[in-house]
């Protein structure tokens, strides 16, 4: 096994790309790549910000937590700050993208990125869609090339804010129904949702969230069964078990390591876990991946 040795996941942060916390491009390219030939910007890694993308593509693959996602025609896609990523593969692409420092997103557009449990998937762009976005993104791109002051930081931070509405919009209709038919229910699992992304390497136990998020237990398992069919305790072990896999795949972190550093002393436990949830030992899994 090849493997460049490494402690942590390398990590892309936007206060190194720009002081202003938003950075916004075009991107075109006639060719192609796959496998080892990749550009080192495309390799596996973790951003610390939103990637709110627009694309018009004849195929592209985003590997986003050991699960490929493909994009083909014109698309809509994002993704979420610390999801680990690359692009495999990378087919005849023109678009725009933007990036952004979580804190500046509107608070109602990161609550819908933040509310989904499983991954995200890539949306067709309507002939409507697509327009207000290039509009939009035309609006951002000239106020981006002049010499930001104080209120044109403003601006900038309204037009991308517009871009990213616009996005999220079409994602909250995915959301429609199930909000009409489960509110109650919903709102109570993008609670515990939201907590777990937080407390996943402290909090293992069920009965932990139903008491922070003053609930009872049965009600919050009622609440999480019914909005996604698979109880609390489901998605307390795909948290642990997604990161674990991060960590065996990117470090060289051996597995006592990694289960300590999920807050478990017991590593024989944590093996067997690992096992249930995956599938296969963990050392099997980084045999696997790295073949």
């Amino acid at each position: 096994m090849n493997k460049t040795k490494q402690q942590v996941i390398p990590l892309h942060r936007i206060d190194v790309q720009t002081p202003l916390g938003v950075e916004f491009g075009y991107y075109e390219t006639d060719s192609e790549y796959a496998g080892n030939t990749k550009p080192e910007k495309y390799t596996a890694h973790r951003d610390d910000y939103y990637l709110f993308l627009f694309m018009n593509t004849e195929k592209t693959v985003f590997n986003i937590d050991f699960e490929e996602i493909q994009v083909q025609g014109e698309q809509l896609f994002y993704v979420r700050p610390n999801q680990i990523h690359f692009t495999p593969v990378m087919r005849k692409v023109k678009g725009c993208f933007l990036a952004i420092n979580p804190m500046l997103v509107d608070n109602n557009s990161r609550n819908l990125f933040e509310k989904q449990f499983t991954t995200q998937k890539p949306i067709a762009s309507s002939v409507s869609v697509s327009a207000n976005l290039i509009q939009t993104a035309r609006l951002l791109h000239t106020a981006m090339q002049e010499t930001p002051t104080t209120f044109l930081r403003g601006v900038i931070l309204n037009l991308a804010n517009a871009f990213i509405g616009i996005i999220a919009e079409q994602y909250s209709g995915q959301l429609n129904e199930l909000h009409q038919t489960k509110s109650r229910s919903l709102s109570i699992a993008h609670q515990f949702k939201a907590l777990l992304s937080d407390k996943f390497k402290t909090m293992k136990s069920p009965s932990q969230y139903a008491d922070e998020l003053n609930y009872s237990l049965s009600h919050l398992n009622d609440s999480v069964k019914i909005t996604t069919g698979f109880p609390v305790s489901y998605w307390i072990h795909q948290q642990v078990i997604l990161e674990a896999k991060r960590l065996l795949y990117y470090t060289d972190m051996n597995v006592r390591e990694i289960a300590f550093s999920l807050g478990y002393e017991d590593y024989t436990y944590f093996s067997r876990l690992f096992s249930k949830v995956a599938g296969m030992s963990p050392n099997a899994f980084r045999r696997k991946f790295h073949e």
